[in-house]
């Protein structure tokens, strides 16, 4: 009796041992599963408003306007775990109303193209809302997706907030100082994206996450931080 219950045991063990194997094994495969049906069904947990600084992204590209304020880069649907781009869905239809047009221009230009040419053929919305605005169509089609990114971008004055806190366009603020400025009004510590030019950072790009029902401000998942040191002085170029 003693040796068929030391036989049980030993078995057990060596069936906990291949289970945990399997389990191993399979562990990998549901998580590619899990990315490729949230690509397909768009789900997400958050999203990101990205908007850009212009002076600075006209020093890496070739621009045909510089505005100088900030404008929306896009609005980015994502999990928390993981990215999501070019989700399956409804791609981008031509925005045909002129008001509508002239109401995005005005919030979200094609800084590498005219206006004329930015209304006419509509680029960078499309490249935009394809690659994002393609992974919340479970909540907002896409009228509803411009519409709410303009919002969003209107709600904050984020050049106000650092002009009120004596940070200009030209000037060489530290990395905490600008950080503190926008979450004056956000409540929320922002995430901050910077680039070096010419042995220099310069402020390119700062994120404002929100719930899925865009309702609160929250801490982005993966925020960028221009320097590990706040003290960094970064350059707002005019």
């Amino acid at each position: 009796m003693a040796i068929i219950y030391s036989l049980g045991r030993r078995e057990m063990r060596m069936s906990d041992s291949k289970y945990k194997m399997i389990k191993l094994q399979l562990m990998p495969v549901f998580l590619i599963m899990l990315c490729a049906l949230s690509t397909v069904y768009a789900s997400f947990d958050y999203m990101q408003l990205v908007l850009q600084w212009p002076p600075t992204f006209c020093k890496i590209n070739h621009c045909k306007r510089t505005p100088l304020n900030f404008t929306i880069h896009g609005l980015w649907p994502d999990m928390e775990k993981f990215m999501l781009n070019n989700c399956k869905g409804k791609k981008y239809s031509s925005i045909e109303i002129p008001l509508e047009q002239k109401k995005m221009d005005a919030r979200w230009p094609d800084l590498k193209n005219t206006e004329e040419f930015s209304l006419e053929e509509q680029p960078f919305w499309q490249y935009e809302y394809n690659k994002h605005g393609t992974c919340c169509q479970t909540r907002y089609n896409q009228e509803q997706y411009f519409n709410l990114t303009m919002k969003l971008k209107d709600k904050f004055d984020l050049l106000s907030a650092l002009q009120h806190h004596g940070i200009n366009p030209g000037s060489t603020p530290t990395v905490k100082q600008i950080g503190t400025a926008i979450a004056t009004v956000t409540k929320v510590y922002p995430s901050l994206k910077c680039i070096p030019i010419n042995g220099n950072l310069k402020l390119l790009e700062i994120g404002i996450c929100f719930n899925p029902e865009a309702t609160n401000v929250i801490p982005c998942h993966r925020s960028w931080i221009c320097h590990q040191d706040q003290n960094m002085v970064i350059e707002i170029p005019n």
